[in-house]
């Protein structure tokens, strides 16, 4: 079974995977799409800034010194 911090920090990677195919996908789409693809990168950045902040409640101390 995977800890808390594997699974906040598996969430945050799938999200900024995501977040780059937005962006990738909006330097070839027509002005609109590409607006909205922009916007949706834009969450999911947000969104695994998020889980890497909740995977930093349960690091391991070596990572909570290194993020420090």
């Amino acid at each position: 079974m995977a800890s808390p911090y594997e699974t906040f920090m598996s969430g945050a990677r799938a999200a900024r995977k995501i977040a780059a195919e937005c962006l990738a996908e909006a330097k070839t789409a027509d002005t609109a799409r590409s607006f909205h693809l922009i916007a949706e990168h834009d969450r999911h950045i947000e969104r695994a800034e998020d889980y890497e902040m909740r995977a930093l409640w349960y690091a391991p101390a070596i990572e909570q010194e290194i993020a420090a």
